[in-house]
């Protein structure tokens, strides 16, 4: 799940979990891998482009790609697709929305009833916010493979951030009757059934989820995220561990762990589990704000002033982070002037 990376984080048992967070990973994941489905090019060699056109790297996908495309009235039509899906898709996975969208399009132009490409610039249009084309394509994915049960996915999730709880349900619904084996369909109807308010539906599709695939990182968080906001701290810590060991390098991860930890009062680990996040992002501000908080639940009134100083200096309209200075500013100097009107000892 990849949160804002200045997005601000409050506290333990002040925080409100950020479910359209786990949405976002769930339907993105989701949208990418119908984006790879295409990459499938046969008649492929070095010399040509089509190595690097099928890398996983995504800059070396976009190079190879764009090779072959140079030269692209040499090719097939299932490699002309291939190649212009295959740039879009590394395209996707780089947030570069638009370029995304015009190389899907040009896959379209070739196959334009194709329900794996109509999705897949779905999930492009989505990125970029247009949402009234996202949900055309969709539309018109369903309308070619009524039984796609990503395309009823990726829907839910542009009705979901519209704010159309009940549309993106009844697609979930559809997901799920689909392919009960979908775990991520289930995460994204419990997100959506927090919003309704039902807790208990909530948490039995997260365990679903969970049961469906232990290995789920985005089923652990999202269930991890329902307990944090219980205040069930031993059991979002649990949830979050397991989601951080599936994704070490991930930084969101590692710092929904510490909010845990802090929630519990065990600023230690708290601390030791934002240090990780920060040496994964040293970029991340969020992380050095809830250190910040870490520290200052500790009393170490200088550290936590720093770490709100490095969270301001990456992101100057932190809101909490400026808040926090000042109060651990006052607090600094309530500390000193109490020591230098202390009596002195005989």
């Amino acid at each position: 799940m990849k949160a804002s990376k200045n997005g601000s984080s409050s506290i333990g048992g002040r925080r409100r979990s950020n479910f359209a967070g786990v949405a976002r990973l769930c339907f993105g994941r989701a949208a990418y891998a119908v984006a790879l489905a295409v990459a499938l090019a046969t008649s492929a060699n070095a010399k040509d482009g089509w190595a690097g056109c099928r890398s996983v790297d995504a800059d070396s996908r976009i190079s190879g790609c764009t090779q072959v495309i140079d030269n692209i009235s040499k090719q097939s039509k299932h490699n002309k697709i291939a190649a212009y899906a295959n740039r879009a898709g590394a395209y996707q996975t780089k947030g570069d929305w638009d370029h995304a969208v015009a190389d899907f399009g040009k896959a379209l132009e070739l196959d334009p009833k194709s329900a794996v490409i109509l999705s897949s610039r779905g999930a492009a249009y989505r990125g970029k916010g247009d949402f009234d084309h996202a949900l055309a394509d969709y539309d018109a994915a369903i309308a070619a493979q009524p039984k796609d049960s990503a395309a009823h996915v990726g829907r839910g999730g542009v009705y979901y951030v519209k704010g159309d709880y009940d549309r993106a349900l009844a697609d979930y619904d559809a997901a799920v009757k689909l392919a009960p084996k979908n775990a991520a369909a289930y995460v994204s109807r419990a997100i959506a059934w927090r919003q309704k308010g039902d807790a208990a539906k909530e948490l039995a599709d997260l365990d679903e989820a969970v049961k469906l695939d232990s290995h789920s990182a985005a089923a652990l968080t999202a269930r991890g995220a329902y307990y944090q906001s219980l205040k069930d701290y031993d059991r979002a810590v649990a949830d979050f561990g397991a989601a951080a060991k599936l994704e070490p390098k991930s930084a969101q991860a590692q710092s929904n762990l510490g909010l845990a930890y802090h929630g519990k009062g065990d600023f230690d680990h708290a601390i030791a589990s934002f240090d990780a996040a920060i040496k994964i992002d040293s970029a991340y501000a969020s992380a050095y704000l809830n250190r910040a908080n870490a520290w200052r639940g500790k009393h170490e009134l200088e550290r936590a002033k720093r770490d709100y100083e490095a969270a301001l200096k990456l992101k100057p309209d932190l809101a909490s982070a400026k808040k926090g200075l000042e109060e651990v500013d006052k607090l600094i100097a309530q500390k000193s002037a109490a020591s230098s009107s202390a009596p002195a000892q005989k």
